[in-house]
């Protein structure tokens, strides 16, 4: 019963992960219906460009610390050797993150077009993200470390049910997204707080040489990760500015229901991507190769679900001034899609070190992708989104060709290439069909066969969802 125990631990933290996630992302979707009763299109359309503009400067204000959480702390064995670590990365992304946002904050202010644009309430917001963002990701990255399910669960839920108060407040007393997003901005400040108590964090600070050390892995991904943002993000600025807000608002719709598909994702993504390379290590190519081929399938699944789906949670529940985000629906899975897929096949590359190989490679795909959106500007909203989704495709090509060549994993390459036709196709079909009963076929239809082939292909053979932290005596081979 105990081997069993351990066994089955896993899977019981995917799903206890799922559920944290869904409750607290997912609640912008759950909420979408009310939501979209009080604002127009339009007024959603500022929402997402405070929205993206704060996503953006986060990237620039928090030197991408979290990932040294995942790449320096996670291997090491002895608790407190992991324990002072976390605390000095803690506590120099805080540092860093606040000077940062004050400098922001300062040239926000500075620059007229930014006031045009936000209010100062609005930008002084933005910047108090800017403090903590960083510094929540390590938090939460910390517990999932030591496998505090249950904590995460409760601290997730706890702020959920304080935003969602909120939320509600501001709706039926005076419906405003300027207060939308204060809501928003507090209740992850109160998330930091509760979770710097339970994390017991001290102050602690690296040497300059220790980090140095950080920051010359972080930064590159940090600036990857800016320069990615033009194929993740830009292009809601290119549509508000070059379109209009009513656009970005039925886009805004659109991304709302791709990052539903990021979500469920996420669970098996948050159990798996801090653990792959101590896998790699421990377990060996082969091992590695079937959880990712896995998560590919699973991304696949999804892809093709929220496609169909969303576009019935859309005719059925929403104003009719929202329907037309149905045809923006498939850019936004295809550009989440391709995003989630080169998440899990950079194995390579990061497990060398060669963080900077990723910076060139987002330097080209986005550029290109953006020179793309300039050129095709003319063409409207389906222009931008066709571009930005040839660069993430290319994007993802180029990581997976790199990353091979570093450290060759031996995938299973036409089961796969079967399964992301299928997806493409099924992808293709549900912007053409759009009736309620043609697209349940096609998610039906399309999942089904991605699993068929997948069985088929023994893809599930061999694959023991455990711990890398709970069996540790297997061979490296061994599956």
């Amino acid at each position: 019963m105990h081997f069993l125990h351990k066994q089955f631990q896993p899977i019981k933290y995917m799903f206890v992960y799922a559920a944290s996630i869904l409750l607290t992302k997912g609640m912008s979707l759950i909420m979408l219906p009310v939501i979209s009763s009080y604002f127009t299109p339009t007024q959603l359309g500022k929402l997402e460009l405070i929205a993206t503009t704060s996503t953006f400067l986060c990237l620039l204000s928090g030197f991408a610390m979290q990932e040294n959480l995942y790449r320096f702390v996670g291997y090491k064995k002895k608790p407190e050797e992991r324990f002072k670590e976390t605390n000095k990365i803690y506590s120099n992304s805080l540092t860093l993150s606040t000077i940062m946002a004050m400098l922001i904050l300062i040239l926000l202010f500075s620059i007229p077009e930014a006031s045009y644009a936000f209010n100062r309430i609005e930008i002084i917001f933005i910047c108090l993200v800017l403090c903590f963002e960083t510094a929540l990701n390590i938090s939460t990255s910390w517990l999932r470390l030591q496998d505090k399910v249950s904590t995460f669960f409760i601290v997730s839920t706890s702020c959920c049910i304080i935003q969602i108060t909120g939320i509600i407040l501001v709706l039926k007393i005076y419906p405003d997204i300027t207060l939308f997003y204060v809501v928003g901005v507090l209740s992850t400040f109160i998330q930091l707080v509760i979770l710097h108590f339970i994390n017991q964090f001290q102050w602690q600070w690296n040497s300059f040489k220790e980090l140095k050390i950080l920051l010359r892995y972080s930064t590159p991904l940090m600036i990857s990760t800016v320069i990615t943002f033009g194929l993740t993000g830009a292009e809601k600025w290119i549509i508000g500015y070059s379109t209009s807000m009513e656009n970005l608002g039925l886009y805004s719709i659109a991304t709302k229901f791709s990052l539903a598909m990021c979500i469920l994702v996420q669970p098996f993504g948050m159990w798996w991507i801090p653990k792959r390379f101590q896998s790699l290590e421990e377990k060996g190519k082969l091992y590695t190769v079937k959880i990712t081929q896995f998560g590919i399938l699973y991304i696949s699944i999804l892809s093709i679900f929220t496609a169909c789906t969303s576009q019935i949670f859309i005719q059925l529940l929403l104003e009719k001034s929202y329907h037309n985000a149905c045809y923006l629906i498939i850019g936004a899975v295809i550009i989440a899609f391709s995003k989630e897929i080169t998440n899990f096949i950079n194995i390579g590359i990061l497990n060398s070190n060669k963080t900077h190989w990723i910076l060139k490679i987002d330097l080209i795909s986005s550029s290109i992708g953006l020179a793309l959106c300039y050129t095709t500007v003319s063409y409207g909203i389906v222009g931008i989104l066709l571009s930005v989704v040839f660069g993430q495709i290319l994007r993802a090509l180029l990581i997976f060709y790199f990353s091979q060549k570093i450290l060759p994993l031996p995938y299973q390459s036409f089961p796969l290439i079967i399964i992301l036709l299928i997806t493409g196709l099924c992808l293709l079909l549900s912007f053409f069909y759009k009736k309620i009963i043609v697209l349940s076929l096609i998610f039906i239809i399309g999942i089904t066969a991605s699993i068929f082939v997948a069985y088929y292909s023994a893809f599930f053979t061999g694959i023991r969802i455990s711990s890398p932290y709970i069996s540790k005596k297997k061979n490296t081979n061994e599956l």
